[in-house]
């Protein structure tokens, strides 16, 4: 196998997950998870996955708000980008 990239990853995060659990604390949290799951226990904290997607949302909207209320803005921004590209296609030749 060429490639060691995908193994070692996945071997690196079995022995961290396995490392992390020596601390009796982090061990008594897994299990009382588990347990929570299986009973059909839902935690009223949002997950970090949804914490993360809200806050690229919230920052999208605002984004696209910002887009609309200055289309001056939008314009000079896309020159800006234009001239920045060209410059560096005139030094690349």
């Amino acid at each position: 196998m060429k490639n060691k990239l995908v193994p070692g990853i996945l071997v690196g995060a079995v022995v961290g997950g396995l490392a992390t659990l020596a601390d009796k604390s982090t061990r008594q949290s897994v299990q009382q998870s588990f347990k929570d799951l299986k009973e059909g226990k839902r935690s009223s904290q949002p997950s970090v996955f949804t914490t993360i997607k809200d806050e690229v949302l919230y920052w999208k909207d605002t984004l696209e708000e910002i887009r609309r209320k200055n289309p001056d803005l939008e314009k000079q921004l896309k020159n800006a980008k234009d001239t920045l590209i060209d410059r560096k296609n005139n030094r690349l030749n």
